[in-house]
């Protein structure tokens, strides 16, 4: 992602945010289309499964806008969101490790990312792409969440130790061990797979 490119984005949806805040309803549809891409990535990230995503995404929204009044102005809104995001996951994990079922989490984010880069690559790049998408899925999903948050957050949407820190209430130091984690068992995985580096296949 192009984070200076993303800037002018961020600040426009931080006034939007702050006028919805207000009670100004006009704004929510210039609202939705700036965040909606980055939060539902971010709940897809989160659960691992399209299904899960998407409710999790229209929950996160919902309470977003149930507790807007409560928005600090000149805060960042996208990472209010990934803030209400995360608790909205949690709260639903708990629930899921009470009514343990087969999620299919594999197969799922595997072909909705995959379907996102067909376009866009040649037959030969998908085969490879796919086959990394698989092994790092897979080990997303081992991960704890909180190793996997922090990945997400600092290789992912590309924020701040410090607003990856603030997000999770923890420190900068943990968030980076958390994410070096992350980052070791990913390359321990594709290596095992037969990947030297990421984006590198054996051959």
């Amino acid at each position: 992602m192009n984070t200076d490119a993303a800037q002018p984005d961020m600040v426009r949806l931080g006034h939007l945010m702050e006028r919805y805040a207000d009670g100004d309803d006009s704004v929510f549809d210039q609202l939705y289309e700036l965040m909606a891409p980055r939060l539902y990535r971010f709940c897809l990230r989160l659960t691992m499964r399209a299904a899960e995503a998407e409710d999790c995404f229209q929950e996160t929204f919902l309470k977003l806008h149930r507790a807007r009044g409560t928005y600090a102005g000149g805060s960042s809104a996208l990472h209010w969101a990934f803030a209400i995001a995360r608790s909205v996951y949690l709260s639903r994990l708990r629930y899921w490790r009470r009514r343990p079922e087969q999620l299919g989490y594999r197969e799922d984010v595997c072909q909705h990312e995959a379907d996102t880069r067909a376009d866009r690559t040649s037959p030969e790049d998908q085969i490879a792409a796919a086959h990394m998408l698989d092994i790092v899925t897979i080990e997303l999903r081992k991960m704890s969440e909180k190793n996997r948050t922090a990945y997400v957050l600092l290789k992912e949407e590309n924020l701040s130790a410090k607003e990856a820190a603030m997000l999770l209430g923890t420190n900068t130091n943990v968030v980076k061990q958390r994410a070096h984690r992350a980052c070791e068992q990913l390359r321990a995985a594709l290596h095992a797979a037969g990947w030297r580096e990421y984006g590198t296949s054996a051959g």
